[in-house]
């Protein structure tokens, strides 16, 4: 795995391990950040399959550009493009498989991601998803704070119950809880100031406090049910 990829990942989950990827099939990646779960889905779905990473930052897509060539991908069929998750611009129902590392939670419209994920993915075709979510509601002006610095992951966490209702309502079925990990202090500080201090200024130690055994990260599947 080129070093590019590892230094520019921040995720929650390795939603390449549990998508059951096959040899030919097409994948898309949102928020691909680095590339380092584009590069994972490339080598399982092999020079007949496809894989598409997505993410609205210019400079990580060229990131993932300069981590292809290292990792000696470039004449693989991957599209590395700058999009909005809610409007990737992609035609209905061209993709086996969607995977997202932790890169969901920071968006406010979670539910339009989900429904365009559903358009463009196939008639029996799968989300396998990492992501950071509430175990309980919070005090709103405590929510308020941690939006304040956005990027931390817990400005845009949600609560399991309302995450999930929001997949089904977008239209998916068959959800399948992979794993739940309850983030310990140390990783809860380190997802908090997410990609680092030097980007995203801490939470008052206080407030993550009062959040401590109250965030997770989940690892799920769910299926675009047949019409």
């Amino acid at each position: 795995m080129p070093e590019v990829a590892l230094n520019l990942s921040r995720g929650c989950g390795n939603p390449t391990g549990f998508a059951d990827i096959q040899s030919g099939e097409v994948v898309v990646d949102f928020g691909c950040g680095g590339g380092i779960d584009v590069i994972l889905a490339a080598n399982k779905v092999g020079p007949q399959g496809r894989v598409i990473g997505i993410d609205f930052a210019p400079e990580m897509i060229k990131r993932a550009k300069q981590a292809i060539e290292t990792a000696g991908l470039q004449e693989r069929d991957i599209e590395l493009r700058v999009a909005d998750m809610a409007s990737t611009q992609l035609p209905d129902s061209c993709v086996d498989v969607l995977i997202s590392n932790c890169v969901i939670n920071l968006i406010p419209d979670k539910s339009a991601v989900y429904q365009e994920a559903f358009r463009i993915l196939k008639p029996g075709g799968r989300v396998a998803i990492s992501d950071i979510i509430l175990t309980e509601k919070i005090d709103p002006e405590l929510k308020e704070r941690f939006q304040a610095t956005w990027p931390g992951c817990l400005g845009g966490a949600i609560p399991e119950d309302e995450y999930l209702n929001m997949i089904r309502e977008a239209g998916f079925g068959e959800i399948q809880m992979v794993a739940r990990h309850l983030l310990t202090p140390v990783e809860l500080e380190a997802m908090a100031c997410c990609p680092g201090e030097e980007f995203t200024p801490l939470p008052a130690k206080d407030d993550l406090i009062v959040v401590q055994g109250k965030v997770s990260s989940i690892k799920f599947r769910a299926i675009k049910q047949l019409q």
